[in-house]
């Protein structure tokens, strides 16, 4: 198995330069990114190992693309990954080292990485934007689904979401969701090959630009 990529030193922000994250980073990464929940799991590791092998997390990458193997199986997994890929190139986020090495100075930098809507003033504080684009992309798993009361419910639950960008908002949806995902009907569902590469590809983008940030803030946190 493939070491983590050594943290490069000297560290010198002068320089412009941010090193990618360490073995350790890349474990705290883990805990700290949210999850992507009401999606599914499957579709959600999908994402987190897309970005994870983005930023320079190689191993966590591998490991988590082994689980995803076991859960969706080998040609699939690896048709999904490779157009996460493919879109992260064409968004311009497919190289998190040139990124990096470009951000370099203030936190305000990472703004550009938002999309350019106009986002409701709870939606603005911090990492709230992540429960607002998450929101709306469930919005969207919502409408692909098969029509059911408890679809219906998480398509308005994310609906609040996005109007409101609170904790409370958010654990409600994920309630909903988690209900969703036991539920037989859905269990059963399967989505076409072209709309789970979508929410890849749209979920990976969502996370890069979290742990871009998150890496970012850490870095500068450590070193001033």
């Amino acid at each position: 198995m493939a070491a983590e990529p050594a943290r490069p030193e000297p560290f010198h922000l002068l320089s412009n330069q941010i090193p990618l994250p360490d073995p350790h980073t890349c474990q705290d990464l883990l805990h700290t990114v949210p999850s992507l929940a009401p999606l599914s799991e499957y579709l959600s590791n999908l994402a987190l190992e897309a970005a994870l092998e983005e930023v320079g997390c190689t191993t966590k990458a591998h490991i988590l693309q082994l689980q995803l193997v076991k859960m969706g199986g080998k040609d699939t997994t690896e048709t999904l990954i490779h157009e996460s890929k493919k879109h992260n190139k064409e968004e311009g986020i497919g190289n998190a080292k040139v990124i990096l090495k470009d951000l370099g100075g203030s936190l305000g930098e990472l703004r550009w990485v938002q999309h350019s809507v106009t986002l409701p003033e709870a939606c603005r504080q911090e990492h709230k934007w992540v429960l607002y684009e998450t929101a709306q992309l469930i919005v969207e798993f919502a409408e692909m689904l098969p029509s059911t009361e408890l679809v219906t419910e998480l398509k308005i639950s994310a609906i609040s979401v996005t109007q409101k960008c609170t904790d409370k908002s958010w654990e409600h949806l994920e309630g909903v969701g988690k209900r969703l995902m036991e539920n037989p009907e859905i269990k059963d569902f399967t989505m076409p090959m072209e709309d789970q590469i979508y929410f890849v590809k749209h979920s990976t983008t969502i996370l890069m630009r979290l742990i871009l940030g998150l890496i970012q803030k850490h870095f500068q946190t450590v070193f001033g």
